[in-house]
Formats: structure tokens, sequence, C-alpha cells
């Protein structure tokens, strides 16, 4: 059995792909995610910048608020990985620029040429995209307009008779590792959908599989490895 931790309508892709191949799966939204007072100041933000950055689906999520709050103002985004992308795109917003690896330290090195960049981002969200942006003389300023907390609500209807054949859990973020450590604490395989997620979990993981590619395909490819399973043949 595989416990995905991502919040439930994030999950149905994942899901209906293991399910597929007769994978049993549990859900168990480790996380939520709340707005911070920063979000309200956004939309007057973005005409102040040369660019904008978001390296989350979450992120962009707001980013696309304050986009249509402001009157859907001409933008160029950057975007962290081909899922914070299609997220803006199905917003109405194309990225101008995503890196060749969806993390923050590509990003900052691969970045277009700027001067003023408004990092739109998590609070729990570390500080490598700007310290690379700003040791390249780009000036950044840094929005902190959501945080992510742990779902208590899930936690109490978990039970360990619920995790009882559990083999594998997925995990998309450091801050799900962290939450999966100090609330659950049974290590079993982690997969891993990007490199700052696996450098977390090998913290407290025995067994950590790290997706090759940054996203929804790497980690299924990652979780399969973990069960000791073959890719499909469309996909291998």
């Amino acid at each position: 059995m595989v416990v995905l931790t991502r919040e439930r309508e994030k999950n149905a892709p994942l899901r209906s792909r293991l399910e597929a191949l007769g994978i049993r799966v549990l859900e168990l939204p480790l996380l939520c995610h709340l707005d911070l007072p920063a979000l309200k100041a956004l939309p007057g933000r973005l005409s102040q910048a040369d660019w904008v950055a978001v390296t989350s689906k979450e992120g962009a999520k707001r980013l696309l608020w304050a986009w249509k709050e402001a009157g859907r103002p001409p933008l160029k985004v950057a975007a962290v990985g081909e899922g914070t992308g299609e997220t803006l795109r199905r917003g109405g917003l194309e990225p101008a620029f995503l890196p060749p690896r969806a993390t923050a330290r590509d990003l900052a090195k691969t970045f277009p040429e700027a001067g003023r960049v408004l990092f739109v981002a998590s609070a729990l969200a570390e500080g490598t995209l700007e310290e690379g942006l700003r040791a390249r003389g780009v000036w950044v300023e840094r929005l902190d307009v959501y945080t992510t907390e742990v779902n208590e609500g899930a936690l109490f209807e978990a039970s360990r008779e619920g995790l009882e054949g559990a083999e594998v859990v997925a995990l998309a973020s450091p801050s799900a590792v962290r939450a999966w450590a100090e609330r659950i604490g049974l290590d079993l395989k982690a997969a891993c959908i990007g490199p700052s997620t696996a450098e977390e979990a090998r913290r407290f993981f025995s067994r950590v599989y790290e997706a090759e590619s940054p996203g929804l395909d790497g980690l299924f490819s990652a979780i399969l490895k973990a069960l000791g399973m073959d890719l499909p043949r469309e996909m291998g």
C-alpha cells in the first residue's frame, strides 16, 4: 500500500495511475495552506518589479488571484517546474521562463537578466532563490503570502491501524517530511518528488527514493521503484 500525503484534490492523477496497476492507496493529507496578511498587498506590488518569481503551485494560485485583482497587467513570471507553470497557464498567465531543472537553486542560476524581482513565497520557503539572485546583483523583494500548517484533522482521522500494510509514503515537500516524522514516525520507504524533499527525508527515513526528474511523473516512477516494480511500457 502507498500513502499519498498531498491535499486530496492534488492526489487524483497519481492515485488513478497507481490503482490502475492494482496498487492499494491511502490518502493522508498532512498539510493545509493558509493565506497571510501580505497577500492583500500583492496586487499593488506586481508593477514594482520587472520579473515575478514563484516556486510552488500554492504560490502560483495566489499570484493568479493578485494578477486578476490588479486588472491582468503584462507580467513576466519565472516559475519552478512544469506543475507550477501549468497552474499559471490554467489561470491565463503564461510563464515567461522555466529553469531546466525544477529547483530554486537552478532557477537562481539560470534566471534571465533582471533588475528587480518580486518573489511570491511561502513563509516556510528557504532563502535559496533570493540569495542566489542577490549574488548575481539582482534586487529581490520577498513577499510571504501564505504558510503551511499540519492538517490536524487528517491526522486525527488516521490511526496506526489504518497504516497497517503501508509500504511506501509519497512526499512532495520538506514540510510534509517533517510532519510525517513528527506526527506519524513510521519509517516506511519514502518516495520523494524532488531533491529538496529527498534531502530532508534522509534525515528521518532509512530508505529514500528520489524522483529522477521533479514532478508527477518522477514521483510516480520513484514510488514504483520503492515497490520494486517496473515502469509501465508506455513510460519505460
